[in-house]
């Protein structure tokens, strides 16, 4: 039982830090969405978070909408609770306990959830475009909403080492001391 516990619980870091991975290159790489078709010198073709590029390899600054301020702000806060979450199951790997486990856990959620919204408002405004087709997402998106799911992923493995396989070992300790 300990030793299945112990591959689960370095399975589920392993799974979060690889989340953790995606997200931070998916923030700061310029590849969200990928227009190979227009090859006028000055309009986008790629674009980002932080930056787009057109066809001549020219880069600039994004213009600034509210749906790009949401998906940064999202994203962002998502980064920083990853951070706290990665923390907390540094220290879930070293103590013995639920308490840190089940904190990973609550904290991987919340941390899939602003990257869910943050991704899921950009998904919405490149889904209203005249130009957007399936090839046009670019591998940063990808990458994000991988993140959402590795998250969540690694939430839930981090809650089943913290509760069911946390619960199982205290009965079998309670059952021998009270043998």
């Amino acid at each position: 039982m300990e030793t299945l516990r112990t591959a689960i619980m370095f399975f589920s870091l392993l799974v979060f830090l690889t989340a953790l991975g995606f997200g931070v290159v998916s923030e700061t790489t310029s590849e969200w969405y990928v227009d190979s078709t227009n090859k006028t010198a000055g309009v986008p073709v790629r674009r980002g978070l932080w930056i787009n590029c057109d066809y001549d390899g020219v880069c600039g600054d994004i213009d600034e909408d509210d749906v790009i301020r949401a998906t940064r702000a999202f994203t962002l806060m998502s980064l920083i609770l990853a951070v706290v979450a990665l923390i907390s199951a540094l220290y879930a790997v070293a103590e013995e306990g639920t308490r840190w486990k089940l904190v990973a856990a609550l904290l991987l959620f919340i941390t899939a959830l602003f990257q869910l919204i943050g991704v899921g408002v950009y998904t919405d405004e490149l889904r209203d475009e005249d130009s957007f087709k399936l090839e046009n997402w670019g591998y940063s998106f990808d990458m994000a909403w991988a993140a959402v799911f590795l998250y969540a992923i690694s939430g839930v493995l981090f809650l089943i080492v913290g509760t069911v396989l946390d619960g199982a070992k205290k009965k079998v300790r309670y059952a021998n001391v009270h043998a």
